[in-house]
C-alpha cells in the first residue's frame, strides 16, 4: 500500500489543485509568522488571500501597514520557509473590512 500523503498529492496534482493548496498553506502560515515577527498584536491582522504571489493581508490601521512593510522582507522570507511551494514574493496590506 503506498502512503496516503503521496495519493493525495497525486491527486491534487490531477485535479490541478496543488498550486491553490499551496497558496493556502501561506494564508494558514500568516498567523503565527506574523506573531513570531511583529509579536502577539499581530492577531489583529488577517491574511485574505494570494494574488499571484503576493500575500493580501487585512490590517486594522495605517500603523500596521507600516509595520507589515517595514519587516517585509523578513515576512515573506519565514512564510516562504513555512510553505515553499505557495510562491509567494510580496506583501499587500488593506484596510481591514476592504477585499
Amino acid at each position: 500500500m503506498r502512503p496516503l500523503a503521496a495519493a493525495i498529492a497525486r491527486a491534487l496534482r490531477t485535479l490541478r489543485l496543488d498550486s491553490d493548496v499551496a497558496k493556502a498553506d501561506a494564508i494558514r502560515a500568516w498567523n503565527s509568522v506574523a506573531c513570531a515577527v511583529i509579536g502577539p498584536d499581530a492577531t489583529r491582522t488577517t491574511a485574505l488571500r494570494m494574488d499571484e504571489g503576493t500575500l493580501v493581508v487585512a490590517v486594522p490601521t495605517a500603523q500596521w501597514a507600516a509595520e507589515i512593510r517595514l519587516r517585509e522582507e523578513q515576512l515573506v522570507t519565514e512564510l516562504a520557509s513555512r510553505a515553499p511551494r505557495s510562491g509567494i514574493a510580496k506583501i499587500r496590506s488593506v484596510p481591514a473590512g476592504r477585499s
